[in-house]
């Protein structure tokens, strides 16, 4: 399914293209400080003209392995294009920073410094509409789906786990909603020690649960597949690989002192992409928007 929609109106010129072009990070801190799990790492001089770090005490930005081409075989429709960089991110803040500076890259079974290509307008989405974005050369390929950058001086602060389908008979008991499960109904990943869970509640509505291993719960809230009245009214369809509004992880990261990953998520809407992190929070995870970015018109 190429055609995907956001919840923000459709660009008509560079600059609506360029607003729907959201930051995929948050404010967050911009001193010679970082704060996070009760202690301070003081930024190195050479690091202090990185952009700011948006996740509060989890260093770093999110980006994304690239694909080489448009077409043909690809794992996730929202990964960006690119011959030349192996991780792309859909950011803003990378304007000032200097080509070829120095950062680390996470992903499952890799752990890499990687350079700053360049920060521009690259083209993305089927007609390969401008939309900024900040890539990075790597010395190898790097999976599509969620990469975590770091500042060299954070670069062992986390670990990138395999996000892995989980068969229905080893979901711990009390997550699943329904006894016995519909297993046509059910579609399970786990990450480490974090166990995520759709259960279809109805036609149109599933239940998103998180737990740990354990099975207790630690997020829940419900989704919904989008539709459009006369052009798209389809019900949930768990053998689909993919629907609109309706939310997949791609990628967990481990930092420490943290029992549970940190969990990113894709909703593919009906014009474009949507991205969500699962934060720990104590023994809770807290659900922030990190963006949207426009995609191809319905």
């Amino acid at each position: 399914m190429n055609n995907l929609k956001l919840s923000l109106p459709k660009p008509k010129t560079q600059l609506s293209l360029t607003l729907l072009s959201l930051l995929l990070l948050f404010p967050g801190l911009n001193s010679c400080t970082i704060w996070g799990n009760n202690s301070a790492t003081t930024i190195p001089e050479a690091e202090r003209d990185l952009p700011e770090q948006r996740f509060l005490d989890f260093p770093g930005w999110l980006g994304f392995g690239t694909k080489v081409q448009q077409n043909g075989a690809s794992e996730f429709p929202f990964s960006p294009t690119s011959g030349e960089a192996q991780i792309a991110m859909f950011s803003e803040q990378w304007s000032l920073v200097d080509p070829g500076t120095p950062l680390v890259a996470i992903a499952p079974g890799i752990r890499e410094e990687v350079t700053l290509r360049r920060w521009q307008n690259e083209p993305y989405g089927c007609n390969d509409s401008p939309t900024p974005m900040a890539t990075f050369n790597a010395s190898q390929t790097f999976p599509e789906g969620a990469v975590w950058v770091l500042p060299p001086s954070q670069g062992d602060a986390v670990t990138a786990l395999p996000v892995e389908t989980l068969p229905i008979d080893r979901i711990p008991e009390g997550v699943l909603r329904r006894d016995p499960p519909n297993p046509a109904q059910i579609r399970a990943w786990e990450a480490g020690e974090a166990i995520v869970v759709l259960e279809q509640t109805s036609d149109n509505t599933a239940m998103l649960t998180v737990a740990d291993n354990t099975g207790t719960p630690l997020y829940t809230n419900p989704v919904e597949i989008l539709s459009i009245p006369g052009s798209y009214e389809e019900p949930i369809d768990f053998s689909r690989p993919f629907q609109p509004g309706i939310p997949a992880p791609i990628g967990a990261f481990q930092f420490q002192n943290n029992a549970v990953p940190l969990l990113v998520f894709w909703r593919p809407s009906f014009e474009g992409h949507s991205f969500e992190a699962l934060v720990p929070r104590g023994d809770r995870l807290e659900s922030i928007d990190v963006g949207s970015v426009y995609y191809c018109a319905f």
